[in-house]
């Protein structure tokens, strides 16, 4: 054998060792058939892919086929036969020996011999089984988020780095009105707002710098022309190697919310305003007794921003708390009148309702609480009840008037007709015929208060009326070793008055001073004109004097300190004053005496 000879099976022969390596080494399984279809070689790989030997193929060619795919194996293999065709990527399944099916993708070639002539045929496997449950699972994830992003009811949309609309879900015709294929083709800035341009371009410029999500509010203009609120969430979609390839965004329209938002921002700036400026004081509180909110109101009225239980009248504080425990365990409103002391000292009428506030379990969170000054409103009630009184008493007044006189008409009648019989003893027929006038002018003092009078009002002199009601009651006065003193400026001072009127209201002042002076007591009289066209009367004495309690009840018909008193000479006093235009002013501190101021216009 020559040395070319020898170089030659050399080179063939280490050509066949590679190609054997090859083989043996590659990831895919290899198998070499001959014409008629008879296995001739299979490489190891393919034993651990199919798990079939090289000696199940020589008992069963198409062991490895399943029986339904071996009539399309022999005619996907017929062209290479008989033609020398190849084949590439034909994907079909194949049956292992354990009888789990495998998904392969086969690459086939005819072998030739050096003349050229077809006497087999490579096939070149490779599982695929993997990559195309990845491609399922693929395809199914996807069809599962086209039926997402075709039926949500948010608008979803990709834009490129250039921010041009690259998709958009069908839902925008639905919250704006125009098909994806109009809302694609308008530029991003034609729909958006212009005072939220600069939103959007900023966020822009903070996800491309930090490729992080980004949150914003922004209005788009509907088809119609109306603005839409959206709610937007930026989110960048990054490549392998964490650069920005497009963004996706997911909005969410949120007009009604926002609409929702601004009517109930405008109700609580309509109630706070309602609350900061109405004269109740509105407070709202816990359940631990607590003071959340306090409108303003409290402190004009009370110089507090909020009702201190502590200037509650003790006597009405038990009721107070008793009313709220009770409305926290029911859960209903309730109201409560009390009476409350201001920051100076005087005491005023409070009107409270309280109202639950529940949540949805019904439990109680906090209660509001409207108070009201009902000051006013009560002295109205208690004048009422007065009035009411008066009305009896000048009811019955009339009908004591009317019994009183009849008989007063028959002893004056009788008296006149004896008159002349006993004119020895004229003396007391006069004194009797005086006091019957006396007891006939008392009487229609008592119709004072059944009926309006019409006043015979003339100018009299001021000083000279209580001259005559000194020295009528002087004799008294006496008696009980009381000083009466008068004190009248030089100017006599004129009054247009009903005189026997006064002269009744001045005798009971003075007779109420005289029964307040145990003895050796001091009546001062005194009159000051004022510069208002007024006169002033001061009646001030050195008594027992009284309290602030039993002051306050002054003027109530048939009250009085009086052992044998009525209680209605003051009532009939201030009637009496009020009708000629003035008014009465009584102070008094416990022994110390008393001062009657009363006020009327000069002429």
């Amino acid at each position: 054998m020559d040395k070319e000879t020898l170089r030659t099976n050399l080179s063939q022969e280490h050509i066949f060792m590679m190609l054997q390596s090859l083989v043996e080494t590659t990831t895919d399984a290899i198998s070499i058939r001959d014409i008629q279809g008879n296995i001739l070689l299979v490489n190891s790989v393919f034993e651990k892919i199919y798990g079939w030997t090289y000696q199940d193929l020589i008992n069963d060619p198409y062991c490895l086929v399943p029986e339904t795919l071996i009539s399309e194996t022999k005619e996907i293999f017929h062209p290479i036969k008989f033609f020398g065709e190849n084949i590439s990527g034909y994907e079909t399944v194949r049956k292992r020996k354990d009888g789990t099916m495998i998904q392969v993708s086969l690459t086939a070639s005819p072998i030739r011999d050096s003349g050229g002539n077809i006497v087999g045929t490579s096939v070149i496997a490779r599982d695929v089984t993997e990559r195309k449950k990845a491609e399922e699972a693929l395809l199914e994830s996807e069809a599962k988020y086209r039926i997402l992003v075709e039926n949500t009811n948010d608008i979803i949309s990709t834009y490129d780095l250039n921010m041009k609309k690259t998709f958009v879900s069908p839902s925008v015709e639905l919250h704006l009105g125009y098909t994806p294929n109009e809302y694609l083709q308008a530029h991003i800035f034609d729909l958006i707002h212009p005072d939220d341009v600069k939103t959007i371009v900023d966020q822009y410029q903070s996800i491309t710098t930090h490729k992080k999500n980004v949150q914003m509010e922004v209005r788009l203009k509907h088809r119609n022309g109306s603005w839409v609120y959206l709610e937007s969430r930026c989110v960048p979609i990054l490549s392998e190697n964490a650069e920005i390839e497009s963004y996706l965004v997911v909005s969410r329209n949120i007009t009604e919310r926002k609409r929702a938002e601004e009517a109930l921002r405008k109700s609580e700036e309509q109630y706070r305003f309602i609350a900061e400026n109405t004269v109740d004081f509105i407070s709202v509180i816990d359940t631990n007794g607590d003071t959340t909110y306090s409108s303003p109101s409290h402190l004009k009225k009370l110089g507090k921003d909020r009702v201190n239980f502590k200037n509650i009248h003790p006597d009405d504080a038990p009721t107070v708390c008793e009313r709220f425990s009770y409305m926290l365990q029911s859960k209903t409103p309730i109201t409560c009148v009390y009476r409350y002391k201001l920051e100076n000292g005087d005491w005023i009428y409070l009107e409270s309702r309280g109202m639950p506030f529940l949540n949805s379990d019904g439990e109680c969170q906090h209660f509001f609480n409207v108070t009201r000054d009902v000051t006013e409103r009560k002295q109205n009630e208690e004048l009422l009840l007065r009035t009411e009184k008066l009305s009896v008493i000048g009811e019955l007044a009339a009908s004591i008037a009317h019994e009183i006189r009849n008989p007063l008409t028959s002893l004056k009648g009788f008296i006149q007709y004896l008159q002349p019989l006993i004119s020895k003893n004229s003396a007391f027929t006069d004194i009797m015929l005086s006091e019957l006038d006396r007891i006939n002018f008392i009487v229609s003092e008592l119709l004072v208060l059944a009926k309006p009078q019409n006043l015979h009002v003339k100018s009299v002199l001021l000083h000279s009326i209580i001259e005559n009601v000194v020295k009528f009651l002087e004799s008294e006065a006496n008696l009980k070793s009381i000083e009466i003193n008068t004190k009248f400026p030089s100017t006599p001072v004129t009054i247009n008055c009903e005189e026997n009127q006064l002269k009744q209201v001045f005798i009971n002042i003075m007779k109420n001073s005289l029964d307040a002076i145990s003895a050796n007591g001091e009546i001062s009289i005194q009159t000051k004109l004022l510069s208002d066209n007024q006169v002033l009367i001061r009646f001030s004495d050195n008594g027992c004097g009284m309290s602030q309690e039993l002051l306050s009840r002054l003027g109530e018909p048939f009250y009085t300190t009086k052992e044998k008193g009525t209680g209605l000479g003051l009532l009939i006093s201030n009637k009496i004053i009020k009708d000629h235009q003035g008014s009465i002013n009584i102070t008094s501190e416990i022994n110390k005496g008393t001062i009657v101021d009363i006020t009327l216009p000069s002429s």
